[in-house]
C-alpha cells in the first residue's frame, strides 16, 4: 500500500549465517574483539569510541555496580527469596526503583543543565545560570538533583573519580562545567558544602559524550543490574533474606485506628 509504513531499524538484523549489530557481524567482527564498554557506545552512540570515550564509559558503566546493602539489592535478595525460580523478577525488583530519590537521578540532573545551560561560554552568564538554578530550587524548596549527598556529604568519591577520568580523556566539557558552577551556587546559597554526587557526574559526563537526558541513566540501570545479580548469587551461597524479614518484623508497629 502506498501509505504503509516500515518498521525501520539501524540496531541490528538476524541472518541465515550471521547477525549483524550495527552493520557489524556479530562473530566475526565483535565478539572477542571488543570490550563491553565498546559495545555499550557503538549501540547508543552508533559508533566505535576512541581511547578517551572507552575509558570513560567503562569508568561510567563500573561506577554504580555496588553500594553496599542498599534498598534495591535489598529488594532484589527479598524477591529472590520468595520466587527463586524467576531470577529476571529479582533482579527487575532491584531496578525499578531508579528514580529520582535513588539511583536515576542522573536523568534529571541532566534534564536540569540541558534546560539551564546557556548558548552563552562567557563565566558571567554561566554563573548566573546557575545562580538561578539554585534560587528556582530553592523558593520551590525541592532539592537539587545531582548534588549532595547522605553518605558522602563531604563529597562523593565517585564523582570525583569520574570528573578525574573525565579531564584525563578529554571528555570534560561545557555539561560538566556548569554543574561544578551550580555546586558552587549551592554551597553559597545554603552556607555548606554540596558537592556533585555520581548520579550528577553520570548524567554530565554522558551529556559531554553526546547522549540525549533521556538516556543518561542507563548506566545506573547497566551497572546495578550486575550488582543485583551479584547480590542474589550471595544470596544463593550465604541465605540473609530472613534475617532481613525479622529486622523488619522486629520494628513493625501495627496501627488499625489511624486512618
Amino acid at each position: 500500500m502506498a501509505n504503509e509504513k516500515k518498521v525501520v531499524t539501524g540496531l541490528g538484523k538476524p541472518e541465515i549465517h550471521r547477525v549483524l549489530i550495527r552493520g557489524y557481524d556479530l562473530t566475526k567482527d565483535l565478539v572477542g574483539k571488543i570490550t563491553f564498554a565498546d559495545m555499550t557506545y557503538l549501540m547508543l552512540v552508533g559508533r566505535f569510541p576512541n581511547d578517551g570515550e572507552r575509558r570513560m564509559t567503562d569508568a561510567l558503566l563500573t561506577i554504580l555496580v555496588e553500594h553496599g546493602m542498599v534498598s534495591s539489592v535489598v529488594s532484589a535478595r527479598l524477591c529472590y527469596s520468595t520466587a527463586p525460580e524467576a531470577l529476571q523478577a529479582a533482579v527487575a525488583s532491584s531496578i525499578l526503583g531508579a528514580g529520582s530519590v535513588h539511583l536515576g537521578s542522573s536523568e534529571w540532573s541532566a534534564k536540569m543543565l540541558v534546560k539551564a545551560l546557556p548558548a552563552s561560554s562567557s563565566p558571567g552568564d554561566l554563573d548566573a545560570a546557575a545562580a538561578q538554578v539554585v534560587e528556582q530550587h530553592a523558593k520551590k524548596k525541592k532539592r537539587i538533583a545531582g548534588i549532595g549527598h547522605r553518605t558522602h556529604p563531604e563529597g562523593d568519591p565517585r564523582a570525583v573519580r569520574l570528573f578525574e577520568i573525565a579531564r584525563e580523556t578529554g571528555v570534560y566539557g561545557r555539561h560538566c562545567d556548569f554543574l561544578q558552577r551550580i555546586c558552587k551556587a549551592a554551597e553559597a546559597q545554603y552556607g555548606r558544602p554540596l558537592p556533585a554526587n555520581v548520579t550528577g557526574a553520570i548524567g554530565a559526563i554522558a551529556l559531554d559524550l553526546g547522549l540525549p537526558w533521556q538516556i543518561t541513566k542507563a548506566f545506573a540501570l547497566i551497572g546495578r543490574t550486575l550488582g543485583a545479580v551479584a547480590h542474589i548469587g550471595e544470596e544463593i551461597r550465604n541465605p540473609m533474606a530472613e534475617n532481613i524479614n525479622a529486622a523488619i518484623k522486629s520494628q513493625m508497629v501495627y496501627d488499625f485506628d489511624n486512618k
